[in-house]
């Protein structure tokens, strides 16, 4: 029973198709975070892999402790940031664990190169498909907010245009000014108005509203 195990697990087609599931199931875990379930698969796939040449006799612990390494190491480089030294590492330690843990370790090699092909292909087709879903959408802004929307950028402040007001800090040229019942920040073109001066709004862009001093008519 166990040998006629064996001997499905470690044939070539079976082997293949556990390490896509393998490769494909982690990587996707990395890129989707489904709770676990893809890297659930991913580990079982491997597992099937290792243990049809462990019962086969060829695998030993060491060879799956190589491979554990590689998959700790990757798990590292997402929390402790390398410059992919650490990615490389753990793909070295991954892909050495499964030649190591064949009979025919050049077997095992185009094995593992069709797998890593059909496992691109997988992958590509998911992140095509369900983009949506991907980790880099919670670092990226999916929608772009416009006024049509309903979203500004800033308060649309133009109703105080030609608003009068006076200037409850001293203006050189920012301060502030009472116009209404609203405590507004205000800027002028450059001159110095004094605290308690009546002024007048003459330009608004945004947050920017600028004012100027309302002077007393001078009669001839």
């Amino acid at each position: 029973m166990l040998a006629q195990l064996s001997a499905f697990l470690t044939h070539p087609v079976t082997a293949t198709v556990l390490l896509v599931v393998g490769i494909a199931g982690i990587a996707l875990e990395l890129l989707f975070l489904s709770s676990g379930l893809l890297a659930a698969a991913g580990i079982a796939g491997f597992g099937m892999y290792f243990l049809g040449y462990y019962l086969a006799g060829y695998a030993s612990l060491g060879d799956l402790a190589v491979f554990g390494l590689g998959i700790v190491l990757l798990l590292l480089e997402l929390v402790v940031p390398s410059f992919g030294i650490l990615s490389v590492l753990g793909a070295i330690c991954l892909f050495g664990g499964v030649l190591m843990a064949s009979s025919d370790p050049k077997e095992a090699a185009i094995i593992l190169g069709i797998a890593l092909l059909l496992s691109v292909v997988v992958i590509a087709l998911a992140v095509k498909y369900f983009n949506h879903r991907g980790v880099w959408n919670r670092f990226i802004l999916r929608e772009q907010l416009t006024s049509e929307q309903g979203f500004t950028s800033s308060p649309d402040r133009v109703y105080l245009l030609d608003a009068e007001g006076t200037a409850i800090t001293p203006l050189r040229p920012a301060g502030t000014a009472l116009i209404g019942d609203a405590r507004v920040d205000v800027v002028t073109d450059g001159e110095f108005i004094e605290k308690g001066k009546p002024i007048k709004v003459t330009y608004v862009e945004g947050n920017r509203i600028v004012v100027k001093e309302i002077r007393p008519l001078v009669n001839p």
